[in-house]
């Protein structure tokens, strides 16, 4: 399945008269990398009816599966699993069961299995430090890099994608920096692409354009390519930050990438708009249309019952669009009502302090 020939795997697959673990897990992790996650469990569940049980392997890979989608009551069910088959203490299994965790918001879980494994590896690590990061935890994730600075295992690249990351969602701007120059100083690890989008998306997001600017400086001195994340960062930060000059430059040079990104057009017209240069704005958007890009439309989806729906801006192909529209257009009209009381409840305020 590595060339992407799923249909193919699948027949061989049904026509094998005898099919072994190795068999099962091939065509599990085939699903995964082929983008195909519900596939994948569908087969797991089969798997369990065989007279067959799970490795180390069919574990890690439906638990990432889990991960991936996020899909947490399943995961559990597969933790309780590898529980009852002793394969829970494989380093393998817990990191997987971490990332499930962590990935699907149960920090508390994934803390508790990080903390009953007899050893860690560096993915044990980064799983439950990107774990608090990703949550918005950034004191957590930082406390526990300390504590893998005291242990025996060395931080990756990975490790310090987590480690900034978590710094940017804190604010945490001078801590930022330290751990910037001791991956470089201390470890000895060259910054990355990634790295970069952390560090200055730290520095935009409170208005440290300049720094930020400096930052990218120093990676092209490195020899990198600005890749359009950094770009994207840097626009974000000037639309927050209302910093016209360099939000054009950020999004020139977005453009120049992916140059049928309909949302940079869109905030550089927004920065314009900010500042009050309207003409800018009507530029903006005549090159926008010139250029023959479209607006993505609003998506939104929900998941309820083991199924999901997705909705689109300006969509009513949905089936039971009227039922969905119905209840909604009631809520509609309490919001009304709410603001009018609201409304006239101030200008009682204001009539009687007057």
């Amino acid at each position: 399945m590595r060339g992407g020939l799923v249909e193919e795997a699948e027949n061989l697959f049904d026509e094998m008269p005898d099919r072994n673990v190795v068999t099962w897990n091939t065509m599990i992790n085939g699903y995964f990398k082929n983008g195909q996650k519900e596939e994948g469990v569908k087969l797991f569940m089969m798997m369990k009816e065989s007279e067959l049980s799970p490795d180390k392997a069919t574990f890690t890979s439906i638990l990432t599966i889990c991960s991936e989608l996020p899909a947490l009551c399943l995961g559990e069910q597969v933790c309780a699993q590898s529980i009852k088959t002793a394969l829970n203490h494989t380093i393998e299994v817990c990191n997987a069961m971490i990332t499930m965790y962590a990935r699907c918001g149960n920090m508390t879980s994934a803390l508790r299995c990080f903390s009953s494994m007899p050893t860690h590896n560096v993915i044990s690590w980064n799983s439950i430090i990107s774990g608090f990061s990703h949550h918005g935890l950034g004191p957590q994730a930082l406390e526990m890099f300390e504590e893998m600075r005291f242990s025996d295992v060395k931080p990756n690249e990975l490790t310090f994608i987590a480690v900034l990351s978590a710094c940017s969602h804190a604010g945490l701007v001078e801590k930022g920096k330290y751990y910037f120059d001791y991956m470089k100083d201390e470890c000895f690890l060259q910054p990355t692409a990634g790295h970069y989008t952390c560090i200055v998306d730290l520095f935009g997001r409170f208005g440290l354009i300049d720094e930020a600017m400096s930052f990218i400086d120093q990676m092209r001195a490195d020899g990198l390519e600005v890749p359009v994340s950094v770009w994207g960062a840097i626009l974000g930060a000037c639309r927050v930050h209302r910093n016209v000059e360099v939000g054009a430059v950020a999004a020139e040079n977005v453009l120049a990438i992916e140059p049928n990104r309909s949302g940079t057009y869109m905030i550089l017209a927004e920065i314009y708009a900010s500042v009050g240069r309207l003409n800018e704005v009507e530029r903006v958007l005549t090159q926008m249309k010139k250029n023959g890009v479209k607006k993505q439309p609003g998506c939104s989806w929900i998941e309820m019952n083991d199924g999901g729906s997705v909705f689109l801006s300006g969509d009513k192909s949905h089936l039971e669009f009227d039922r969905i529209v119905e209840p909604l257009e009631v809520l509609h009209v309490d919001v009304e009502l709410m603001s009018v009381g609201s409304d006239q409840n101030l200008v009682q305020s204001c009539w009687h302090s007057g």
